[in-house]
């Protein structure tokens, strides 16, 4: 009997603190969206990869800060380099934001960045309402 115990144990040893594991080729990817020093409230960041591949969406707090999602279930962004728009133009009847994204950010193009493998990507945009 003390045998068998001990042997479920060992079984079950390697199970024990395990989490199951996302796809190898995403990474979390979390930030802060700023204008003019003032963090961009409600804005919607999207990741979308230079090649092929799903993008992924966040959106910003009061704080400006954003984390990635790429399915309802996995956190992240695909790995690689990545076209990002960024906007916050409130739907009809409802409340501005109080920091606006120049609307030139929300075209593709003006920003990019890249997602590196096996690391908590920390991607902040310092965006300028000046014309560049």
């Amino acid at each position: 009997m003390k045998r068998q115990i001990i042997a479920l144990l060992l079984a079950a040893f390697p199970l024990i603190g395990c989490q199951p594991a996302g796809p190898s080729n995403i990474a979390e990817v979390t930030g802060i969206v700023t204008v003019d020093g003032k963090p961009a409230d409600s804005a919607t960041i999207t990741f979308a990869p230079a090649h092929a591949g799903k993008s992924s969406f966040g959106r910003t707090d009061d704080a400006g800060y954003y984390h990635l999602v790429y399915t309802t279930d996995i956190q992240g962004a695909l790995i690689g380099e990545h076209t990002v728009t960024i906007a916050n133009e409130p739907p009809p009847g409802q409340a501005r934001p109080a920091v606006m994204v120049p609307r030139q950010y929300g075209r593709a193009g003006k920003l990019s960045a890249n997602v590196a493998a096996n690391q908590k990507n920390q991607i902040d945009f310092a965006l300028t309402t000046k014309a560049k």
